[in-house]
């Protein structure tokens, strides 16, 4: 039997398993989330699977897909592949369930692949009012694309002779006179558009691109960089034209990112709906509901930050360090305040996403994590010090940031220092720097090798990424404030618009759990963050297990249980999930649709486990501190992520809580949940979450009820 058939018995006998006990639609629901889990396991492909459950007879009970909730959601998964549908079953959805259908094509973008068969059936078969503004609104989405794709590839023709280096250059003057209108967001629209600049470069790179000699390097900066901070008369015309066609480029793929970011919008948020009026936009917000959603998810984050680096400067001002003068006495505020970052990345690195003291790279080499994260913000630091600030002075000086750049390259050449628009040197040059960053009291001087590791750790290799992008395009690539020294050749580029301003943390975060998905340690990282939170739950009186593993019943395996934690007759069920920071809607529905939603039905599975396990498990009983013939406890089952998008969420009758706001709650410091503006006043009293003293109940209270951020938002 054919495989794709194989999928279609196992999804007809599991539907028939479910609706014996369940409605319908839940039952449809049960089997859906068997597909979307890559059931049947085994050697099965994607195709094979959507081929199977597209066979399946129960589509054509129209019962069943009314009363399923995730019926657009496995829709879209099948409508990634051109033929796992018939065209028959095709119809009968779009005449019978048009609704789910549309969510289906939305969510997998099925209109933007305009020459699929399916896609073209659609169109030629579907004729009623509501089906045809659905095409139209697609067909407009795309078609906004269109000039700024064209604009993009004539640039690149125009641009074609520039090795990567120069393009590099170009982006990096255009770059620095971006950075008064990014506002307080670095990392936004200006830092996608050059990420994707420089990938599209990447992909039609050639050996010699990776070639660099000092004498190549010398004579490619002096012609398209030197040419433009040192202008001459009569000279570099062709630069200044080159520099305009980089500018043109980057605005067009600015405004190309932004109208895709609006087909994501139509995509992937529920708010978002459509209309075909003149004169108006295609697609228009229902609430104003996700907006607020997002700004408070915005808020949320800025106060975690200032948490974690309040606790920070306690641990800092507990330390040998907080007397003593930090490298030069100018720079002392500089390097105290990357010190105090460096102990807030590690604190949270360690308690929330479960690093240990070191983190392994590649090649099997250990990096010290503070001495990573310290390397980072100081850094930050001496870009910030030694290239952003002059530069805004120069540049409130002129008010031409060619003029300014050009003041401050020529400023450094005085000093013997590289202060051009993006910084070099060879690879032992960099390791040198980086070294005077790995004092301790083993290697007064520094440890080389440490350096070293700490600088692949931070680097990203532009040939190997080329590489990766012409091979395996659908790879996670990093971005470029995730590894921000760049390899080219035997040389370490950095630009300093970025160094001086990136985000050291979310680079750390998702360079390891984004870029590095499938790194070995991902597993024990994993656990510890579990029995870093039991530590924290047992230090509130708790009794915890970890990783218990209910029997295996007729019915199936519930699966190992991460946390169970018990006091005062409550017993909470946790489920821990650790992933990456999240940049877009995109990336928090996916996180949304995948791994909560396994993550909330696990909890359904394993709720009924673990209440079967505590009438029959004694052993069980006692460690939770449970009485051999007591009543079960009041049980709470939550889902703990470590990112914040969908804290305090509820999806599929399971809480959604932060990792985050757990350590606030049971550490009662919600008084750190405040900006350093808010400092609290002289005498002034610390408010607690627990004004009756701790207990279980008010604990799930607080969580249940977000009384965390109370006050606060």
């Amino acid at each position: 039997m054919p495989p794709n058939m194989r999928c279609k018995d196992y999804y007809q006998t599991q539907f028939a398993g479910y609706a014996r006990y369940l409605a319908s639609g839940v039952a449809l629901d049960e089997c859906l989330h068997d597909f979307l889990d890559q059931r049947p396991s085994g050697k099965y492909t994607q195709r094979n699977r959507a081929s199977g459950l597209a066979a399946a007879d129960f589509w054509w009970h129209p019962a069943n897909v009314e009363g399923a909730t995730l019926a657009s959601l496995a829709l879209a998964r099948v409508l990634h592949f051109d033929d796992a549908i018939s065209f028959e079953l095709l119809d009968h959805l779009a005449v019978h369930h048009p609704v789910q259908l549309r969510w289906a094509i939305r969510y997998s973008k099925l209109f933007t692949r305009r020459d699929s068969p399916i896609w073209i059936q659609l169109q030629n078969n579907r004729t009623c009012e509501e089906w045809q503004t659905f095409f139209g609104v697609c067909e407009r989405l795309l078609l906004q694309l269109e000039p700024f794709d064209t604009v993009i590839k004539s640039t690149e023709r125009q641009l074609q002779s520039l090795s990567l280096l120069e393009l590099l250059s170009y982006l990096s003057v255009l770059a620095y006179a971006r950075l008064g209108e990014a506002g307080d967001d670095p990392a936004g629209m200006d830092w996608v558009a050059y990420e994707r600049i420089i990938l599209r470069k990447l992909k039609t790179c050639s050996e010699s691109d990776f070639r660099l000699s000092t004498g190549v390097l010398g004579r490619s900066l002096r012609q398209h960089l030197s040419s433009i901070l040192f202008p001459q008369p009569g000279e570099g015309a062709e630069c200044v034209v080159n520099l305009e066609t980089v500018g043109v480029m980057i605005e067009a793929t600015r405004e190309l990112i932004d109208y895709e970011r609006s087909i994501d919008w139509f995509c992937f948020d529920s708010e978002c709906d459509y209309q075909l009026q003149p004169g108006r936009s295609v697609i228009f917000n229902k609430t104003n509901e996700g907006l607020l959603r997002w700004q408070r998810t915005e808020r949320k984050s800025q106060l975690l930050w200032c948490y974690w680096m309040r606790r920070a400067v306690d641990v800092f001002a507990a330390s040998e360090l907080a007397g003593q003068v930090i490298g030069s006495a100018a720079n002392h505020e500089a390097n105290q305040l990357a010190y105090i970052k460096a102990i807030r990345s590690q604190l949270y690195l360690q308690v929330v996403f479960g690093l240990g003291e070191s983190i392994r790279l590649r090649n099997g080499t250990d990096v010290s994590l503070h001495h990573a994260m310290l390397a980072s913000e100081l850094t930050n630091a001496f870009f910030e010090q030694a290239y952003l600030q002059p530069y805004r002075r120069y540049l409130a000086d002129s008010d031409d940031s060619i003029a300014a750049l050009g003041r401050l390259a020529f400023e450094g050449l005085l000093q013997g220092e590289n202060r051009f628009p993006m910084t070099w040197s060879e690879l032992p040059e960099k390791v040198e720097r980086i070294r005077a960053w790995t004092v301790s009291d083993k290697h007064p001087s520094g440890d080389p090798e440490a350096a070293k590791a700490i600088l692949q750790f931070w680097t990203s290799d532009l040939q190997a990424l080329s590489e990766q992008i012409k091979q395996a395009p659908n790879q996670p690539t990093p971005r470029l404030y995730e590894r921000p020294f760049y390899k080219v050749g035997r040389f370490s580029f950095q630009f300093p618009w970025i160094a001086g301003r990136q985000n050291s943390l979310t680079a750390a975060v998702n360079n390891l759990r984004r870029v590095e998905a499938r790194r070995p340690e991902l597993r024990s990282e994993t656990e510890r963050v579990e029995h870093e939170l039991a530590a924290s739950l047992r230090q509130r009186g708790f009794r915890v297990v970890v990783g218990y593993q209910p029997s295996r019943k007729d019915e199936g395996d519930a699966g190992e249980i991460d946390l169970l934690a018990c006091l005062e007759g409550v017993l909470l069920l946790l489920e821990v999930k650790s992933g990456f920071i999240r940049s877009n809607g995109h990336e928090v529905w996916l996180h949304r649709t995948n791994t909560l939603r396994k993550a909330a039905r696990q909890l359904k599975h394993k709720r009924p486990a673990v209440l079967q396990a505590l009438t029959e498990d004694s052993v069980l009983r006692d460690e939770l501190g449970l009485g051999i013939s007591g009543p079960l406890p009041d049980l709470h089952a939550w889902v703990v992520d470590t990112s914040i998008e969908l804290d305090g969420e509820v999806l599929d009758g399971a809480p959604v809580v932060s990792r985050e706001v757990i350590e606030v709650a049971l550490r009662d410091e919600q008084h750190h949940l405040r900006g350093f503006e808010q400092e609290a006043e002289a005498g002034e009293e610390i408010a607690t979450l627990y004004p009756d003293g701790f207990s279980a109940q008010a604990f799930v209270r607080i969580i249940e009820s977000n009384e965390v951020w109370l006050g606060v938002l």
